[in-house]
């Protein structure tokens, strides 16, 4: 049985899990909490007329907004303050926790017919389990936990057996019956002692494996600081910058093996730019001086035209293989360059994530308040399905352009801030039709009718 002390420990992880794992929502629920706050609100006042009371004593509706506008602001500067601060740090604390809850699960992960690698050290493969969860048959156990220190390598193969857990969960014992091992010593300097082998029979063999590995221990954190989820807005800022240079710096021996390959072949001396303009233009001049010399001309084409079918293979080969080699180096290039824009796309999305939710927060009252002053109908029935519909629309939007963006194909800028942009021109036609007491569900259907008739 567990110790006390062990079960709290544990029971606070899995809270602290449980938590964690929250936190990241913050950012998706603010944006439908404002919405659905505008539709009810508005609704509710459209629906007992005190909308319609305040307009006829002379207030606005954005005045009668305002106090609303005042909220969602502040909203906005929470969002974003979570998505900087709270998120990435909870993000980071409920990766490292998820990772410690599935590295203590294997114990009870042997299962039929797999390979199973969760001890260090070991590869077990059971090739029955009884529905009791101990009895085996057909094990085979891969033992290469001195192998790097010794070279021997140890192989365990049983017909049948049990396993069971000691008490404290300390160790995993497996009961193996009428089997043998197969050992191969590291090898010595003779050829002898490379090929030595070693086959021991057995009748009972108990191996114990250590469950210490599997303790609900707390990762080292600095192993997913990595990913852009973890970071905040000066981090994923800083990281762009390192990877615009690391560009630059992959762009550089590109250039500088197709433009100055053959320059920096020839002549070792050139090093920059500057050397290699003059050798160039040295080239050209001597060129130009012998094209002048018509002997020498004619001299260099009859030996060409003379030239052994060796030499021209020989030539062809070698430009063959020149070419193949400048595929190959171009093929290499795309791949990592595209890797890198792939990674500084994942990092520009999520910066610029943070602002358009928190913006989003803000443009929703824009959206909610007037829907429902048109609708004028609270409650959880119509407001609720219209704000459903708004916001899966703005979720889908915002996913469709997360993989456009990671795929290259849109500015991951701009794809971060299309959801937004989508929404801003419903919110101004919806605010406008409020103010001016439009009912544009009424003049849509309206304008349709009067298509229909002329038609």
């Amino acid at each position: 049985m567990m110790t006390s002390s062990a079960k709290v420990r544990d029971f606070g992880s899995l809270l602290n899990f449980y938590f964690t794992s929250h936190f990241s929502m913050i950012p998706w629920a603010l944006p439908i909490g404002v919405l659905l706050a505008g539709v009810f609100q508005f609704g509710n006042l459209g629906e007992r007329y005190e909308l319609s009371s305040m307009k006829s004593a002379g207030i606005s509706l954005l005045s009668i907004m305002r106090p609303l506008i005042l909220f969602a602001a502040l909203v906005t500067i929470f969002s974003f303050l979570c998505s900087d601060y709270l998120i990435p740090r909870s993000n980071l604390q409920f990766l490292s926790r998820l990772h410690d809850l599935k590295k203590q699960k294997p114990t009870l992960s042997l299962q039929e017919g797999v390979f199973n690698e969760d001890f260090y050290g070991y590869v077990i493969r059971i090739g029955k389990k009884a529905s009791n969860g101990k009895d085996i048959s057909d094990i085979l156990i891969y033992d290469h936990s001195s192998q790097d220190a010794t070279g021997e390598r140890t192989f365990i193969s049983a017909s049948e057996g049990s396993m069971y857990i000691t008490r404290k969960n300390k160790f995993l014992v497996m009961k193996l019956e009428n089997g043998a091992i197969y050992q191969q010593p590291a090898g010595g300097s003779s050829q002898r002692n490379q090929e030595a082998f070693i086959r021991t029979q057995f009748a009972t063999l108990y191996k114990v494996f250590d469950l210490k590995e599997f303790n609900l221990d707390r990762t080292d954190e600095e192993l997913f600081k990595g990913n852009q989820k973890m970071k905040n807005s000066v981090q994923l800022r800083r990281d762009i910058d390192s990877l615009n240079n690391e560009l630059g710096k992959n762009l550089s021996p590109i250039v500088g093996h197709f433009v100055l390959s053959k320059i920096s072949k020839n002549d070792k001396e050139v090093r920059d730019t500057s050397k290699a303009r003059s050798r160039v233009q040295q080239l050209s001049d001597e060129f130009v001086r012998n094209q002048s010399d018509t002997a020498l001309l004619k001299k260099l084409t009859s030996q060409w035209q003379s030239r052994p079918d060796s030499i021209m293979k020989s030539m062809s080969e070698a430009a063959l293989s020149n070419l193949n080699d400048l595929k190959s180096r171009k093929n290499a290039y795309d791949t990592n360059l595209k890797s890198i824009n792939q990674k500084k796309a994942k990092y520009i999305f999520e910066l610029y994530t943070k602002y358009s939710y928190a913006f989003v927060c803000l443009l929703f009252i824009f959206v909610g308040a007037p829907l429902g002053a048109i609708v004028r109908k609270g409650g959880y029935g119509y407001p609720l399905l219209l704000c459903i519909v708004v916001f899966v629309v703005f979720i889908l939007m915002n996913t469709l352009c997360k993989r456009l963006s990671e795929a290259l194909t849109i500015d991951a800028l701009l794809a971060a801030w299309i959801p937004c942009l989508v929404m801003l021109p419903p919110g101004i036609l919806l605010t406008w039709s409020a103010v001016r007491d439009r009912n544009i569900w009424r003049d849509l259907r309206l304008w349709i009718k009067s298509k229909l008739s002329k038609s």
